[in-house]
């Protein structure tokens, strides 16, 4: 078995150790894909506060998740166990600072404690909802990256017009989808062992490059 990052501790909250062992020696780096879709909320002032996350987890690691709630894919999912399961992952990514680079005229910006977490499971795949406050409200051109620098968890942005939504936005405000310009190679194709990738830390800059953008120009 692999040796699970912090990272992965944190998202496998809940999961059967005999799933997950199970299930790690099959899975080449990345270990997760989580697609995402962001909602960026503004106060009456035309200030950024927070963001709304929404993340869908690969099936496999939802089939997993589920298995270690004590529940079956097939079945109804319990919706206490799923709050549980959400609190667990927002707390945990604190840790990581949300995967989430926020920048407001060019100025990374402190975030805040995740807030209303919940998770739902829907055609086989869990999606995980939170809300990230900025410590201080900010008003200009916002910059949105959510990466994971060890690229444990590979991060895409959903296809559609709701890939990044504003909410209360000023006039004129528009939201523009930027994805990386080369695709993330396979784990083959980077000539780097899978022990290369269990040593990076937060501080990494692996998982930079394939970063994807969503910038709020008003």
């Amino acid at each position: 078995m692999l040796r699970p990052s912090r990272l992965l501790a944190g998202l496998l909250a809940g999961l059967l150790p005999a799933a997950l062992a199970a299930a790690t020696p099959a899975l080449a780096h990345p270990h997760v894909w989580i697609t995402t879709r962001a909602e960026l909320d503004y106060g009456p002032d035309g200030a950024l506060r927070a963001v709304r996350h929404a993340w869908t987890f690969d099936p496999t690691y939802s089939a997993f998740a589920i298995q270690g709630l004590g529940q079956s894919p097939a079945g109804p999912i319990n919706p206490a166990a799923l709050a549980a399961l959400a609190r667990d992952n927002a707390e945990n990514l604190a840790e990581q600072g949300y995967f989430t680079l926020l920048k407001v005229n060019g100025r990374k910006q402190d975030l805040g404690t995740a807030t209303d977490p919940a998770m739902t499971f829907a055609d086989g795949q869990l999606t995980l909802r939170f809300t990230v406050p900025l410590k201080a409200p900010l008003a200009g051109t916002a910059s949105l990256e959510v990466y994971d620098p060890t690229y444990f968890v590979a991060f895409s942005l959903a296809e559609g017009d709701d890939v990044a939504t504003l909410k209360g936005a000023p006039a004129g405000c528009r939201a523009t989808a930027h994805r990386p310009k080369t695709a993330a190679p396979a784990p083959a194709a980077t000539g780097m062992s899978e022990a290369f990738f269990e040593a990076m830390t937060a501080a990494s800059t692996y998982g930079v490059q394939f970063a994807n953008r969503i910038v709020v120009a008003c």
